[in-house]
């Protein structure tokens, strides 16, 4: 099979249908990593589903890897702009046709790494579980 931008759009779309739910309200615990299911889950959880479904398409290890960033800076409900480390975010990035793609809870489709406004963090090292820092990371942010 050759993976096409159609396929991380499907995928995309349809785990994006699930909704977003904390691990508090899920779990009851800050952080867990689980597969998101139709009750719901939060950024970590639709990286590991889309990640599944996609190689269960077919799609290489190699050309798919998680990713942390900071999304863009904006404003809580209270009005005040939310600090750097509530904007720390899970999306998946994944390689087709010489072009990185961001699967991301966030958007609808698919979107090329080089246009959205995310600081990335740590990148995973293709077909590992070894991460490693991003160019120009913040690193006083383990």
């Amino acid at each position: 099979m050759t993976p096409t931008v159609a396929d991380l759009r499907m995928v995309n779309t349809k785990v994006n249908l699930l909704p977003y739910k904390s691990d508090a309200e899920r779990f009851g615990t800050p952080e867990f990593w689980a597969m998101i299911d139709e009750q719901g889950g939060d950024c970590d959880d639709y990286v590991i589903a889309k990640y599944h479904r996609l190689f269960a398409m077919g799609f290489s290890p190699k050309t798919m890897r998680f990713a942390t960033c900071f999304v863009e800076p904006f404003r809580g409900k209270d009005g005040n702009w939310v600090p750097k480390g509530e904007r720390y975010h899970l999306v998946l990035l994944v390689d087709v046709d010489n072009t990185t793609y961001v699967l991301d809870n966030r958007h609808p489709l698919p979107m090329e790494a080089d246009l959205l406004p995310y600081e990335f963090h740590k990148l995973q090292v293709a077909g590992t579980q070894e991460f490693e820092w991003a160019n120009g990371a913040d690193r006083s942010y383990a």
